[in-house]
């Protein structure tokens, strides 16, 4: 009997040493997880809080300062509360967390702050901690900063707008170069073949030349205008600047536009020149050749869009070595929303108006970049059914006049 008792208190003994030295193996393996997982806690960039079932706050992070504006001991042992108010993370509250607990299943939220030039964008993720039981010991709230990702995801939305619209201009751009060119070649092609005919008279023969020649001279500016757009897209076209008498060009181009109305049928339009320096003044160096294209785009812009009233064309010379050029109508106007639209390759307003008027819709594009080009720069003031005034200044290089050399 001695003996069973001395061999069972043995055994007992034997089983107390191992469970003691297994208890002592899982309490150092589990200080061994728990410095690890503070270690992991403590350098990773993302906010890290342990949240206990009492809905305390057990650990906070250091990252954490970078989002709280503070130091996380502030928090310590407060309750969670006190952050989803903070952080203004709408729509989560402590029902919302002890449903985790109870369920076991994750939630993600995310919110942003901050103005819209420095919006910042969180994700948090509420995550059950489980412990060697399968029971759930704590809640894990991680916070990461996905700010880059979502000005990315905002760029390639924005991306795709831009190249869906891009390809929908391009496109209805295409559709009405086919028409724009089909016209004067249909016109030309047709009133050549009524000239071969033997029965015609000398007057009706040069009726059809001036059609084959309005024409023609259609399709030339049509294909300028195309070969402009590209050099300006390439960075090919540049810029040849002679010394001419600014007075003068301008009285040539007003005999273009004068021309132009009467093609119009517009010849009850008035057409106002206005010149602030005389003509022995008027001595001027620039692109003669580029700054015509732009008046003419502008003035032929004005004749089309002008049913009735005048159109007012001139030049000032201002106080900063610059001269402002200027083309003022009384036509139908253009509505603030469209002010930076009309200067969009590919963009026109009113498809209407255009297939009516004529044009590729390129015009106010290339002149907007040739302004660029010469040193200026190109903007317009104007109200839909009020009339419109373009404006553009070019540095007022070689003119004597005291404002634009003293």
């Amino acid at each position: 009997m001695l003996i069973l008792l001395c061999g069972l208190l043995f055994l007992t003994n034997l089983i107390f040493v191992w469970l003691f030295i297994k208890q002592k193996k899982l309490t150092l393996l589990h200080s061994r997880h728990e410095r690890q997982w503070k270690t992991l806690a403590e350098n990773i960039p993302d906010i890290l809080i342990r949240v206990n079932a009492k809905m305390l706050i057990e650990y906070i992070n250091p990252a954490s300062s970078t989002f709280l504006k503070e130091s996380p001991q502030n928090y310590w042992a407060k309750s969670i509360q006190v952050f989803l108010k903070q952080e203004k993370i709408s729509g989560i509250g402590i029902e919302d967390l002890k449903e985790i607990f109870n369920t076991g299943e994750q939630l993600v939220k995310e919110i942003s702050s901050g103005s819209k030039s420095e919006k910042q964008h969180l994700e948090f993720r509420f995550i059950p901690e489980i412990d060697d039981r399968d029971r759930i010991k704590n809640l894990l709230i991680i916070g990461r900063n996905i700010s880059d990702r979502k000005n990315t995801e905002e760029k390639l939305r924005e991306a795709k707008v831009h190249a869906e619209d891009s390809d929908r201009l391009k496109s209805a751009f295409l559709a009405n170069m086919s028409h724009e060119i089909r016209t004067p070649l249909n016109a030309i092609v047709g009133f050549s073949n009524i000239i071969l005919e033997d029965d015609l008279s000398s007057i009706e023969k040069g009726k059809y030349f001036g059609y084959i020649n309005q024409n023609s001279n259609q399709l030339i500016a049509l294909i300028n205008d195309i070969i402009d757009i590209s050099k300006i897209e390439s960075k090919q076209l540049k810029i040849q600047e002679g010394v001419f008498n600014l007075n003068q060009h301008l009285r040539e181009i007003e005999e273009i536009i004068n021309h132009e109305k009467q093609n119009r049928d517009k010849n009850h339009l008035l057409i106002f020149l206005e010149t602030e320096l005389s003509d022995s003044m008027s001595e001027f160096s620039s692109d003669p050749y580029r700054l015509r294209q732009i008046l003419i785009n502008l003035l032929v812009n004005a004749v089309k869009f002008t049913p009735k009233g005048f159109i007012q064309f001139g030049y000032r010379v201002l106080e900063d070595q610059k001269i402002l050029f200027y083309v003022r109508d009384s036509g139908v106007g253009i509505s603030q929303e469209d002010h930076k639209l009309i200067f969009q390759h590919f963009r026109q307003l009113d498809n209407t108006l255009t297939r009516r008027h004529g044009g590729t819709g390129l015009g106010l594009a290339i002149s907007e970049n040739l302004v660029k080009l010469l040193g200026g720069k190109l903007w317009l003031q104007s109200d839909l059914g009020k009339g419109t005034t373009f404006y553009f200044t070019i540095p007022a290089k070689g003119l004597s006049n005291s404002k634009a050399t003293n």
